[in-house]
């Protein structure tokens, strides 16, 4: 009771010192788990927690394989919650890009890291390639923490995102495949074939059973089959269900499984899907603290200095600095993104909790079996899982910076109203890098923001269901650019005052308007209301861009614009990325340097003057 006890505490103290610290949590874990484990053992004999039950010593939490046991259904329920967050609409345009990086870029570190394993450590070739397919993995639970610290394109972001997810069943799959080839190559009575086989049957079972039993739960729910109060319990138990006979009816595929549940459950319209969300990412934060110090606890101080040379040093250095660039710049050369994207994609690939996790348990297995170099499975994997996020957590923001794919901190922006007016707006904010949600009441209006590929919301905008089903996440532009003012202004006052929010504005007021005077909220022009808004945008169908060379000719750029019925957006600064929304008045406190660029929806204008704007072409204005 006490070593448990201990253990959920620990994990808690961790995930609190890596929230001060801004760094990924796995690194406290680990700290933690070796202090406990094999770090107490070095300097007193004996060891504070053992995971692994000892029948002499009578100590340990786990008797037999429950390790093994518990570490495979901890890290379905973990994938099940990164599965609900996979949303086909985010990668419309980059589902290539994904699935090349998931193969391709997989294929790529399992060669060059095997080579390198085998080369240059000595180790035997199916421990070697058993080592590499370990670490193709990236994992959200390591990938989602550097994100938070950093805000860098929307496109990178997803693709980074979407690996992680999907890499991780992918790796896993890889590693059961040479695992099943090692004992197939020790055992006489085993076959490559008959393991070829198993894996085949594990991927089918686990992709149809999750389709299957996703649209089972899908049914349950939607149908109110089962009450709200037992929702997140019934969940869990039905995730539980679903791994365990997976797992039953073909062995390691319960993992797959549970991704697939996932994705099926985010791109369906569940009820109440966010109070699941919630729930699961409150369980998963507890699972990956145990099982991150259990498995680093679970070492010997024999394993950790197996790794402590300069060998495993070279071969952390080549799988960080030479097998993942390679495999990003093979998959994604067909991408569309610039080579700053292609090197931060490079640089960020932390490995984290299925490597750790299937790197312990075949580890243990192997070496009960006594198959030679088995011993290296677990430290060398721990290393590369160390330093990588090491690595990224400590450069990642830096990097960013310097390729320069970071943009600041609060730069989503949340728009109410997806009238064509507003819908043209989010394609050149998504376009210029920004993470744009559009929210509307009219299904007409989400319709076709769906079909050109905008994220969108349908809800009435004064309803409960608003704040719950708004993600606020580096939202830090709020726009009210609905047909009513009333329902504008209850906006403005509802989000101006949210944590994170940089301002919030709104269409001018037919007030204003005859009045002539105007809030400091409100956007665009003098005569910019909700109509002539929508006209302008159905007038000229486009969005225009012009780069500012003298920033003193900005207030009569804008003057011109307003003449030929343009409407001027925003300024997008050129060195920080960032943006400023054009108020209706007071352009001449506009903050702007040369080289910056102005948005606006119109024809480009007749004539400039060279020496102060340059009019850009459609295709550069990103």
């Amino acid at each position: 009771m006490y070593e448990i006890g201990s253990l959920i505490i620990l994990g808690v103290v961790a995930q609190w010192i890596a929230w001060r610290l801004k760094v990924p949590a796995i690194l406290p874990l680990i700290l933690a788990g070796i202090m406990i484990g094999p770090g107490w053992e070095l300097y007193t004999g004996h060891r504070l927690l053992s995971p692994r039950f000892d029948s002499e010593s009578g100590t340990g939490l786990f008797p037999g394989n429950l390790l093994y046991s518990f570490v495979s259904l901890s890290i379905g329920l973990i994938l099940f919650e990164g599965g609900l967050t996979l949303k086909l609409k985010e990668i419309r345009g980059m589902a290539d890009s994904i699935l090349r990086l998931t193969t391709y870029g997989a294929l790529t570190t399992t060669v060059v890291a095997g080579l390198a394993a085998h080369y240059i450590l000595d180790l035997n070739w199916q421990i070697a390639f058993l080592f590499s397919t370990l670490i193709v993995v990236t994992g959200p639970t390591v990938i989602a923490p550097i994100m938070r610290q950093i805000n860098v394109k929307r496109q990178v972001a997803t693709i980074l995102k979407w690996e992680s997810i999907i890499i991780d069943p992918v790796g896993a799959f890889l590693a059961v495949l040479f695992y099943n080839f090692i004992v197939a190559y020790y055992d006489p009575e085993a076959t490559v074939y008959n393991s070829l086989i198993k894996f085949l049957q594990s991927g089918l079972v686990g992709i149809g059973l999750g389709f299957v039993l996703g649209h089972l739960l899908f049914v349950l729910i939607s149908r109110l089959y089962i009450p709200k109060f037992l929702l997140n319990i019934v969940t869990l138990g039905f995730v539980v269900g679903a791994f365990l006979i997976s797992d039953a009816i073909a062995h390691e595929s319960g993992l797959l499984t549970t991704v697939v549940m996932g994705a099926y459950l985010a791109n369906r319209e569940v009820p109440f899907l966010h109070d699941i969300l919630d729930f699961k990412e409150s369980l998963t934060l507890l699972l990956i603290s145990l099982l991150f110090i259990l498995l680093s606890a679970n070492m010997t101080v024999e394993q950790i200095k197996l790794v402590m040379n300069q060998e495993s040093l070279y071969v952390f250095l080549i799988v960080v600095f030479l097998a993942r660039p390679l495999g990003v710049f093979w998959s994604l050369n067909t991408s569309g993104l610039g080579w700053r994207d292609k090197a931060f994609v490079s640089w960020v690939g932390p490995r984290g909790i299925v490597a750790a996790g299937v790197a312990s348990l075949f580890g243990i297995e192997l070496a009960k079996e006594g198959i030679t170099d088995a011993e290296y499975i677990t430290p060398l994997v721990f290393l590369i899982v160390l330093g990588t996020v090491l690595l990224n957590a400590t450069l990642a923001g830096f990097l960013a910076r310097k390729l320069k794919v970071s943009l600041p901190k609060g730069s989503g922006v949340l728009i109410f109203g997806a009238s064509e007016g507003a819908r043209q707006l989010a394609h050149s904010l998504v376009e210029s890098g920004r993470d744009v949600t559009l929210v509307t009441p009219n299904r007409a209006e989400s319709d076709i923001a769906e079909e050109q590929h905008l994220t969108v919301l349908q809800v009435q905008l004064n309803s409960d269901l608003l704040d719950s089903q708004l993600d606020l996440t580096d939202i830090g532009y709020v726009l009210a650019l609905t047909g009513n003012d009333e329902d504008n202004f209850y906006l403005l006052n509802n989000y101006r005052s949210r944590e994170g929010i940089r301002g919030a504005f709104r269409l001018v007021t037919r007030k204003e308007i005859q009045a002539q005077r105007y809030g400091q909220e409100a956007l665009f022009g003098h005569h910019v209301s909700y109509l002539l808004f929508n006209r302008a945008a159905r007038n000229f169908g486009t969005v225009n861009a012009i780069e500012l060379l003298d920033p003193k000719e900005l207030p009569t750029l804008i003057a011109r614009l307003r003449e030929e019925r343009a409407v001027p957006l925003y300024l997008r600064c050129t060195e920080y990325g960032d943006i400023t929304f054009i108020p209706a008045g007071g352009d001449q406190k506009l903050s702007v340097s040369a080289g910056d660029t102005l948005y606006y929806i119109g024809e480009p204008l007749p004539s400039i003057n060279k020496s102060a704007a340059r009019q850009l072409p459609k295709e550069v204005e990103a």
